[in-house]
């Protein structure tokens, strides 16, 4: 009898590629166990180079996968349809488990679904001393990449600045990074709190000025849709609220606040301290012959007018609010006695100053603020300090 002879299987066509290409190809493939798949999909620019990249996978590990599936989403063809089969038959050959591929008239991988029901990922900054702050707010809503909305807003001054992007993940990571080591550290919140936060600027800017960033007009109506702006304080959700009754903090205590490394830029904006120093200078360079205690009392007086002028009921009512917002970032930092002294200061804040006894909130940031500036002048005219008398009523403490 004849012996039968084996069909042998024709062997898969390869793509070809031009020079271009095979180095794009070659580029990817030493970027995949760094770089996020999104972002690799979005590198690829035809269906030879699609196809390719995956022939020449290394396929004996599950971190080929969400690859795999990233490009299966973004490739709709017969021919990448094949060659993901090919390498799910390599890779369960290898042990390595393929369940996710099984359904093949799934439109989406059961790995991506969850990422287009992931919750946003929202992260505020400390608020700086003249009420500014950064936020961050990370959407799931596309199919490639994320969502990335970041602005610095002021409770003062609106929206400086919004930025409304579709990045990847590994940029929208590094962009956080960098954010929380230029102004940070950014703390994750809720939406709703993220959402208030960029609310109240954008309601603070139409009273200032109409040209509101267009990425945030853009951003707004969904946020509005999906995150109720809330009127308490987020802290408050963490923290029970506490009468004006228990709230008594020492000079020690709000020095040591007020010398913690996430205040150092709290400080009394040096134009509205200009005319108080300007006078306290005249008392110490008056022609008048005034005596120590006489002199005493004229700063003293020139300093109770300063803090009257520079925080008037409002203006008392944002330091608190900041105060309380302060307040939240040390408690999710894990320092709740600092929040606890933070909101403690919140409600000294408001206090209105009387005859006998001054605000003892407001009085330490302008001791703090005199002194920073007094040092700035310094280190810029040192000539200063050799001609400065001991006596001078800009270092009185």
């Amino acid at each position: 009898m004849r012996r039968k002879t084996k069909t042998r299987k024709k062997p898969i066509p390869t793509a070809s590629l031009n020079k271009e290409q095979e180095s794009l190809v070659t580029t990817l493939l030493k970027e995949i166990d760094s770089t996020d798949p999104d972002e690799i999909l979005t590198k690829i620019p035809d269906l030879s180079c699609a196809r390719v990249l995956i022939d020449r996978l290394q396929l004996n590990n599950e971190s080929t996968i969400p690859l795999l599936l990233a490009l299966r989403a973004g490739f709709k063809d017969k021919g990448i349809g094949k060659a993901i089969k090919r390498a799910l038959f390599k890779l369960k050959r290898s042990g390595v488990s393929t369940e996710d591929f099984n359904t093949e008239d799934s439109t989406t991988s059961t790995i991506l679904k969850p990422l287009q029901k992931e919750h946003p990922v929202c992260y505020v900054g400390p608020v700086y001393g003249l009420g500014f702050r950064s936020v961050l707010v990370i959407l799931h809503r596309k199919g490639k990449g994320l969502d990335m909305g970041f602005g610095i807003v002021s409770d003062e001054e609106g929206i400086q600045e919004f930025l409304f992007n579709n990045v990847s993940k590994t940029r929208a990571r590094e962009f956080k990074e960098h954010v929380s080591e230029q102004a940070g550290p950014l703390i994750e919140t809720s939406l709703s709190h993220a959402a208030t936060i960029l609310e109240n600027a954008y309601q603070k800017h139409l009273t200032l000025k109409s040209d509101v960033p267009d990425d945030y007009l853009e951003l707004r109506p969904w946020l509005l849709e999906n995150a109720p702006v809330h009127d308490r304080l987020a802290i408050y959700d963490l923290i029970p609220e506490v009468s004006d009754s228990n709230t008594i903090l020492t000079e020690a205590q709000l020095r040591e606040f007020f010398n913690h490394e996430l205040m150092d830029s709290w400080m009394i904006d040096p134009e509205a301290l200009r005319p108080c120093m300007t006078d306290m200078l005249n008392v110490h360079n008056s022609p008048i012959v005034l005596t120590e205690a006489q002199k005493s009392v004229r700063i003293r007086e020139i300093k109770e007018k300063c803090m009257a002028d520079i925080f008037p009921a409002e203006k008392r009512d944002l330091l608190k609010r900041r105060l309380e917002e302060m307040g939240y970032i040390f408690f999710k930092l894990g320092q709740e006695e600092t929040a606890g002294v933070s909101l403690a200061a919140a409600h000294m804040a408001v206090q209105e100053a009387s005859i006998l006894k001054t605000n003892p909130v407001i009085e330490s940031l302008l001791e703090q603020s005199l002194e920073f500036y007094r040092k700035a002048m310094e280190e810029r005219d040192p000539e200063q300090r050799q001609d400065r008398d001991e006596s001078s009523p800009i270092i009185l403490t």
